[in-house]
């Protein structure tokens, strides 16, 4: 079971069918999801489309282990530029000269080094840092993102891809026979999960649908509140906090 992932950047994704589908299903939308969603070919209206045109999630933000201040959130060039391509992020001027050094926060900075898991970077100072971490932290009003200004490292594209490929946890399962109390023969399998505190961002917009519009501002109900994303739903996996952005 492993994570959907860019072929060219391995970054994580959340597909814009995946997140649809749990959008749908969220019980704050039982009265309106046909507007926003849209109707199956197959019933007997003959289907029609949704208001909400809804784009897949991508990693903005990854949280990695750190030697000092317990974890940083890492970022790089490349994903800031899209964001600022996609969302419209202001501050993404930030450049790393070479995948031995890092742009980063004080909060993860020990003797001009960083130390993210078992790599050592050389931490550069940039005063453009400071003002990316406040546009980011505006972004949710989670309280653990609030911890943001002060950890937020930016480190080369490279590097970067590295960390969300090696960053994810991999657990190994086995299915239990339901007669016997044992596992299952050949029933060993892995699951692949994104770490907690993880940022995840997508474009979401609308469409008149027979002259209605308003399906943002429906959509906005979410703000502030937990949407399930993913398998195991009943093991506490998935759980995010939703923030719908104009």
């Amino acid at each position: 079971l492993p994570i959907q992932r860019e072929p060219h950047t391995k970054i994580p994704i959340v597909p814009g069918s995946s997140l649809k589908g749990v959008l749908r299903d969220h019980p704050d939308f039982a009265a309106t999801k046909d507007f926003l969603f849209g109707v199956g070919a197959g019933e007997s209206s003959g289907g029609s489309a949704g208001a909400l045109l809804i784009g897949e999630a991508r990693v903005l933000c990854f949280p990695v282990r750190s030697a000092k201040g317990s974890f940083a959130w890492i970022t790089c060039p490349l994903v800031l530029k899209r964001a600022q391509r996609d969302i419209g992020l202001a501050n993404t001027g930030i450049t790393v000269a070479n995948e031995k050094d890092v742009v980063a926060g004080d909060k993860v900075t020990l003797n001009s080094q960083v130390v993210l898991e078992d790599y050592t970077f050389t931490a550069k100072t940039d005063a453009k840092l400071a003002e990316l971490e406040k546009e980011l932290a505006g972004l949710l009003s989670d309280p653990v993102w609030k911890e943001l200004p002060g950890r937020l490292v930016v480190v080369a594209d490279g590097v970067f891809t590295h960390f969300v490929q090696s960053g994810c946890e991999i657990a190994q399962h086995v299915a239990i026979d339901d007669d016997t109390g044992t596992a299952k023969d050949k029933a060993l399998f892995n699951e692949e999960t994104v770490p907690s505190e993880t940022l995840f961002y997508g474009v979401i917009a609308e469409q008149t649908i027979n002259g209605k519009n308003g399906a943002l501002v429906e959509l906005a109900k979410l703000n502030g509140k937990p949407i399930q994303v993913g398998g195991g739903e009943t093991t506490g996996l998935g759980w995010c906090t939703f923030a719908l952005k104009a």
